[in-house]
């Protein structure tokens, strides 16, 4: 198990300029995410919350994995797979819809990158490979999303990246 975890964070690391850097200050484990902090102490900043809309219908995004950075810290996080948002963070969209996502950072995110993952399907096989990408649009912090995907509920995993920053959202969304 240890083993695994020090893979997992030295690839994210790896993948983010921080490899070869050394866990200084403290490594945390909770059921569904696993925290290492790098270089430079203290606590590093986690990627800000963001949204899914569509109708007046607004529903905030579920967090998986990310490595970030605040001032010379950095660290990176793993959630477990498949990270489904419970039914009461639900959107409820027609197909063909547009929603959208807004990203509460304070500066836009250089890529935004959508993929559907059908609920059953990822429910019964933890499959890794997404049903659709979905195209995005827009710049800055709001993007919008077409939801063009049949009839069905799914699991929207919008990965966003920064400079060396980069996360993973989940949303739960019904296409009715």
């Amino acid at each position: 198990m240890t083993l695994a975890l020090a893979l997992l964070l030295a690839g994210c690391a790896a993948g983010q300029g921080g490899a070869g850097r050394t866990p200084a200050e403290e490594t945390t484990a909770s059921g569904t995410e696993e925290t290492t902090v790098l270089q430079g102490g203290g606590n590093p900043r986690r990627p800000p919350a963001s949204a899914l809309s569509y109708g007046g219908q607004d529903v905030k995004g579920t967090l998986g994995s990310y490595c970030w950075s605040s001032g010379n810290s950095y660290g990176c996080a793993d959630s477990i797979w498949p990270l489904i948002p419970s039914k009461q963070k639900t959107l409820t969209v027609p197909p063909g819809s547009e929603m959208v996502f807004r990203y509460g950072g304070q500066s836009p995110p250089n890529t935004v990158e959508v993929r559907a993952y059908a609920l059953k399907k990822l429910q019964k096989t933890g499959a890794h490979r997404p049903d659709s990408s979905l195209t995005t649009r827009g710049s800055g912090v709001q993007r919008t999303i077409c939801a063009a995907l049949p009839p069905g509920e799914y699991v929207l995993e919008v990965s966003v990246k920064e400079q060396q920053d980069d996360a993973a959202y989940y949303f739960r969304v019904v296409v009715e």
